[in-house]
């Protein structure tokens, strides 16, 4: 989806668009969690989502300063939706760079999580338990790592536990991906000669 520099710019490019419109109370990884719980949700439910709602449930879509924001929300839903399809490409979560503060980089996380779940579960059509056995631990686990905080281990500890946690996150949330591609690719219907 986009290098290391990239996810650094898209990160800033979200935020001053959130920032815009006066929604500067949301992350950008809040924001990109979102969309890919979004789209698992939409792939399983067949619901296209209303992501201007999903983030601010009180966002008017005709009121103009909310454009600029549906309309990156809606570009990167396409291109996240995308990446997550052709599995070559490189999925990255959007995050604090990796300069910013450890506690920043946490929260991070943690609101990436929390976007993620919120995407995925914002209709009552789907539940973690409809997932197989270990998307639903995956999901579980989300649940814990949207509250996590920094602890007491060393700086050194807790960059190696971050890293950690960001590639289960990743893998994690393309694998549930992955789970409800196949199970409706399972349920297509075929062609009979």
């Amino acid at each position: 989806m986009f290098t290391m520099s990239e996810q650094t710019d898209y990160y800033l490019q979200i935020e001053s668009t959130l920032a815009l419109a006066g929604l500067d109370a949301l992350t950008p990884s809040e924001v990109h969690g979102t969309i890919v719980g979004a789209i698992a949700n939409h792939l399983r439910t067949g619901m296209t989502p209303d992501l201007l709602k999903l983030i601010e449930p009180g966002a008017d879509a005709n009121d103009g300063r909310f454009a600029p924001v549906s309309e990156m929300l809606y570009e990167l839903y396409r291109e996240t939706s995308e990446v997550l399809f052709d599995s070559k490409e490189g999925f990255e979560l959007v995050l604090p760079d990796d300069d910013a503060p450890l506690q920043q980089r946490v929260d991070g996380l943690a609101s990436w999580s929390k976007g993620y779940l919120l995407g995925l579960l914002y209709n009552d059509l789907f539940s973690i338990d409809q997932l197989p056995e270990s998307g639903a631990e995956i999901a579980r686990d989300m649940i814990e790592i949207s509250e996590a905080g920094s602890g007491t281990d060393s700086e050194r500890e807790e960059e190696w536990a971050l890293a950690e946690l960001e590639e289960y996150l990743k893998v994690g949330s393309q694998l549930i991906f992955e789970f409800i591609y196949s199970e409706r690719a399972a349920d297509a219907p075929t062609l009979s000669q």
